[in-house]
């Protein structure tokens, strides 16, 4: 018997053409379906539209939802609010919108877990930790002290999945829940969903553009194109046997880890060196006097050259986007030195400051967050030509008119406002902006992470094909290893903190030598891969410690630790050309014993 039955459901904004129409599936307890396809699609507008959650003016216009035999439409408010939670729960997209900025993640976990069970403050805690340490943060007590500001986006998304499965619901929305996650959490994230359905017959509908998660965790699996199913039926069917063209579309716009060698991105001749990193150290103080710091960088040591793109990966949490803050100086370093062409921002006065930052620009994850409401994408655009260069809008129309023409985008989106552009264009507005100003440094932190697959790879296009016309510099931050390494000249992969991994970014496939590099590599879900297999590696990697030894950090997850292993930190030593990796099993692979550090590699 169907647990959830939608039929012809038509929803519209404003009274305007519908963006969702005469949508119909159901779905059983116990099961998984995936609703997959690009921004705008109508996706999250449809699980919006079941849990009576519309923003705005958004209204159901048509059709029927049916949970447990109830016409959710024509339950009353209380209703529909005693249903959420208990028996339907949600999972966003963002999880910094859905969380109070003025409370600690403990003191809002408890409050929900409450509102629903009866539980004291004790028991209730200790449920919210056992959930958090199932979504591998390992550290409850400090996630549970801690602002939602002051965990980074992974974190506080594994928090809010761990809030709504804490109340082991019938029906589990779940919109783009592991877009923000690296691959091992994303990972361990989809395993415990899989769980939840197989433990308490949890039906899910998940919303996602990752293919390969939908492949692996689906039942079934409906597409949609401009507010309409194009496609439905089992994940068999819809991933082997595709009907329409826009299926077939999604599958192939994929990023794939193995690709042609002509793919590829070749060695960068290293002659000039733009920034230099050496032994940087961040750290965080403590809330409390009894805790210690949070190390948050350690020891960070690399060059970037001028026309390269350096990729930086790893789990959420590993200090990337700590790295990428403290080099365009908003973040000072606890220790070490960071120079762009031999400046250190640290020792200028604020009117280099100033200067500086335009020779530096960042690209940030959720391309919203770098826009004022109010402001037009012109006045966005204009705004750094005004402040660095004095421009007047008629001359600085010209420069923009290019770098517009330069991302794919037309000089008519000037006079619009954010809201009016996908988030694929706003981040192509973003790029735009960040590359107006020709800086040495363009900082991509997580800059395609919040996009769709297709989406994705034209906003990957667009940076390699800018930087070949101006001879960019890019460090590229991100948690997909396909996107990253075909953007990417070399690729640095951090733990904890620390980096554990230099390469060539065309050798991540076929000679990523450290342990850890191994896992990210596994944990990337393909749309074809035998689900036996997958399911044998989740398992494998279910129950990761995430435990502090003195010597090698990763050593409590590592197949091949030893005891030298969890006693002596390893060094990064140099295992082959161009190639490092601080490992003690890898140390025999050296040229020489305590072999030279990545920075030499010039």
């Amino acid at each position: 018997m169907s647990l959830l039955e939608v039929k012809n459901l038509t929803i519209s904004y404003g009274g305007g053409a519908p963006a969702a129409k005469d949508v119909t599936f159901s779905l059983e307890p116990g099961r998984i379906l995936s609703i997959v396809g690009e921004s705008g699609s109508g996706k999250s507008t449809v699980i919006r539209g079941i849990l009576g959650l519309l923003s705005g003016n958004g209204q159901i216009t048509g059709g029927e939802i049916l949970f447990d035999g109830k016409d959710l439409r024509k339950l009353s408010k209380r209703q529909m609010q005693k249903l959420r939670g208990e028996d339907i729960a949600m999972i966003f997209q963002d999880a910094g919108l859905a969380m109070d900025p003025i409370q600690t993640i403990g003191r809002q976990f408890v409050e929900y877990i409450q509102t629903h069970k009866d539980l004291s403050n004790s028991a209730a805690k200790d449920l919210a930790k056992e959930w958090l340490l199932r979504m591998n943060l390992n550290d409850p007590q400090r996630v549970m002290e801690s602002y939602p500001f002051e965990l980074s986006g992974g974190m506080k998304q594994r928090a809010a999945i761990a809030m709504a499965m804490a109340q082991n619901p019938k029906l589990l929305l779940a919109d783009e829940p592991t877009s923000a996650l690296d691959v091992t959490v994303q990972a361990q994230v989809v395993y415990e969903l899989q769980k939840l359905t197989e433990q308490y017959d949890t039906a899910i509908i998940m919303v996602t553009h990752n293919m390969g998660v939908a492949s692996y965790l689906s039942h079934d699996i409906l597409v949609m194109k401009t507010g309409e199913v194009v496609e439905y039926g089992s994940r068999e069917q819809v991933i082997f046997q595709p009907q329409s063209d826009y299926t077939k579309m999604l599958l192939a716009a994929v990023p794939k880890l193995e690709r042609p060698e002509e793919e590829l991105r070749g060695e960068h001749e290293r002659n000039e060196e733009l920034l230099a990193v050496k032994n940087v150290v961040k750290e965080f103080a403590a809330h409390h006097k009894k805790q210690k710091g949070v190390v948050a960088v350690n020891g960070a040591e690399f060059s970037l050259f001028k026309g390269e793109c350096l990729g930086i990966v790893g789990e959420s949490g590993c200090g990337k986007s700590t790295l990428a803050r403290m080099i365009i100086g908003s973040y000072p370093p606890t220790e070490g030195e960071i120079t762009l062409q031999g400046k250190q921002f640290a020792d200028m006065r604020a009117k280099e400051q100033k200067n500086f930052r335009r020779h530096v620009q960042m690209v940030f994850q959720n391309p919203i967050s770098s826009f004022s409401p109010r402001m037009t994408i012109g006045d966005y655009l204009y705004e750094p030509l005004k402040n660095y260069e004095k421009m007047s809008r008629s001359r600085a129309r010209e420069r923009i008119e290019k770098y517009m023409t330069a991302v794919g985008l037309p000089m008519e989106f000037l006079g619009r406002h954010p809201h009016e552009l996908s988030g694929g264009q706003l981040q192509r507005v973003v790029i735009a902006r960040a590359a107006l100003l020709e800086p040495d440094l363009i900082v991509c932190d997580e800059a395609t992470s919040a996009l769709d697959v297709s989406i994705q790879n034209q906003v990957a296009d667009m940076l390699v094909d800018l930087q070949r016309q101006w001879h960019l510099s890019y460090m590229f931050i991100g948690h997909d290893l396909a996107l990253v390494r075909q953007v990417s000249h070399r690729i640095i992969v951090m733990y904890r903190g620390e980096i554990v991994e230099v390469m060539n970014s065309k050798d991540l496939t076929t000679d990523a030598a450290h342990p850890y590099t191994q896992v990210l590599l596994e944990a990337v879900f393909d749309v074809y891969e035998d689900r036996e297999e997958r399911r044998k590696l989740l398992e494998r990697n279910a129950n990761d410690s995430r435990e502090d030894v003195p010597g090698c950090k990763f050593a409590p997850r590592c197949r091949y630790a030893t005891e030298r292993c969890r006693e002596e930190d390893p060094k990064l030593r140099e295992i082959g050309e161009e190639h490092f990796a601080a490992c003690h099993r890898l140390a025999g692979l050296t040229a020489a014993e305590g072999g030279a550090g990545p920075e030499t590699g010039k």
